[in-house]
């Protein structure tokens, strides 16, 4: 008896999370606020951490960021998670 009450309170939250597909704020990476990455040639990682392709050091492994959100989202992005500074 128990058991039928977890059943359906697992299809309905496997229902309302295949209906509303939508990215959680708290999963976007800092990096995913930045358009480009630096390859790094030695150890094959990426820095995308990058504002403008003059940042990079060589051109030829600076590559565009993948998870980039886009300027304009990037901008709302910042804005609403602004740090609040508080002093103590």
């Amino acid at each position: 008896m128990k058991m039928n009450g977890v059943a359906i309170a697992l299809v309905a939250a496997a229902a309302i999370l295949a209906t509303h597909p939508r990215r959680s704020e708290a999963w976007v990476s800092a990096a995913n606020l930045y358009p480009y990455c630096q390859l790094n040639s030695v150890t094959r990682g990426r820095n995308c951490y990058i504002t403008s392709l003059d940042q990079c050091e060589s051109r030829d492994l600076c590559i565009d960021n993948p998870g980039y959100l886009g300027r304009e989202l990037a901008r709302q992005w910042k804005r609403k998670n602004k740090p609040q500074w508080s002093w103590w």
